[in-house]
Order: structure tokens, then sequence, then C-alpha cells
């Protein structure tokens, strides 16, 4: 495997996982998301009067950050998956 190809694939399994709450529910999410077996580095973004918790994961992450999220009782409508910026700016090119 190249270097080249070990970076695409990369990207492909690659998302930016970002879930809009209350700010009175950032603590709470954040306990949450600190039992992930995974290691994330959340950032916080505030908006019209909602937060915004955004972080770079794999998708082989994802059944265990909704099994999280689900336990704690939060509302899993409130996740975007969405690809991370620089795969966005790959292919707008």
């Amino acid at each position: 495997m190249t270097a080249d190809s070990y970076d695409v694939a990369a990207i492909d399994d690659l998302l930016l996982i970002a879930i809009s709450i209350h700010p009175r529910e950032v603590e709470r999410l954040l306990d949450s998301l600190a039992e992930l077996p995974h290691y994330i580095n959340p950032i916080l973004k505030y908006a019209e009067g909602r937060t915004t918790v955004e972080f770079p994961a794999y998708r082989a992450w994802l059944q265990d950050v909704y099994r999280i999220l689900a336990r704690d009782g939060h509302d899993e409508a409130n996740v975007q998956l969405r690809p991370p910026l620089y795969h966005q700016e790959i292919h707008e090119i």
C-alpha cells in the first residue's frame, strides 16, 4: 500500500460528526462522549442559542457514538454526519 492509497482510504472513512444541542446540555453530552472507547477532540461552536459539538470520527465508530447517545437520552435527530472540510475542498477542485 502506498502512502497515497492509505490517505485516500482514510479520507473515505473519516467523517465530521456534528451534534446540535441546547447550551445547558453541553456538559452532559461531553460526559457521554468521554465514555467512548475512542479518543475524540470535540470543538464547540455557538450560534443562535444552540451549541454544536463537532469532532472527526471514523465511520467504524458510528455504532459506538449512537449507542452512547441513546443510552444517555440524547436525541439522535440532532446528529449530522458530514465529510471533513478538507475532503469537500478536494472534490470542489
